[in-house]
């Protein structure tokens, strides 16, 4: 008796050792990724138009095999990361695996960019989904830390050596398609 169940915890042992080398994230879609274009459109494609963001802003998208994701988002008024982790849903699609936690630096010159700043952080106060850990200003900036649910489902695929990234609410029947190059 005693021997079985030393057996059972030994088995379960390496089974659950077997688990943890399982990559969450195929290899194909890992590493160092530079935004290209971004597109939006409805949730099945509709109405999809390139927004040509891409010249305005800088984004750098990193993915590891255990589904960690950090993205760094720089334009002329405010610099943020994210970090989130992914969880496979079904093939090349994925989902949030917990919530998305920003850390937001937005900077202004003038009152008008200050007033701007104010708008968005009502905005952001406003939602439901998305609590804010940190909030203060230091001189022309305004430091902000949230945690954010989100329910997009996202879906990767390579062409042409670039990584397709579309992320789809149904909710809110919005699709938004991000082309990136390896960096």
């Amino acid at each position: 008796m005693n021997k079985k169940l030393i057996s059972i915890i030994f088995l379960g042992i390496c089974l659950l050792l077997v688990g943890c080398g399982k990559e969450v994230v195929d290899s194909k879609y890992t590493g160092k990724w530079k935004l290209e274009s971004v597109g939006v459109g409805a949730s099945d494609g509709a109405d999809f138009k390139d927004t040509d963001e891409s010249g305005k802003i800088s984004v750098d998208l990193e993915i590891d095999t255990d589904g960690n994701v950090k993205e760094l988002y720089i334009d002329d008024e405010v610099a943020m990361t994210n970090s989130y982790k992914i969880k496979q849903k079904d093939g090349d699609e994925y989902q949030y695996d917990g919530p998305v936690v920003s850390k937001k630096v937005y900077s202004y010159e003038t009152e008008s960019e200050k007033e701007n700043v104010q708008k968005v952080l009502e905005m952001v106060k406003a939602k439901d989904n998305i609590k804010i850990t940190k909030s203060e200003q230091k001189g022309n900036e305004y430091h902000l830390d949230t945690k954010e649910e989100s329910d997009y489902v996202l879906s990767m695929e390579l062409e042409s050596e670039n990584l397709i990234l579309k992320k789809v609410d149904d909710k809110e029947n919005i699709m938004v398609k991000e082309t990136y190059k390896k960096n």
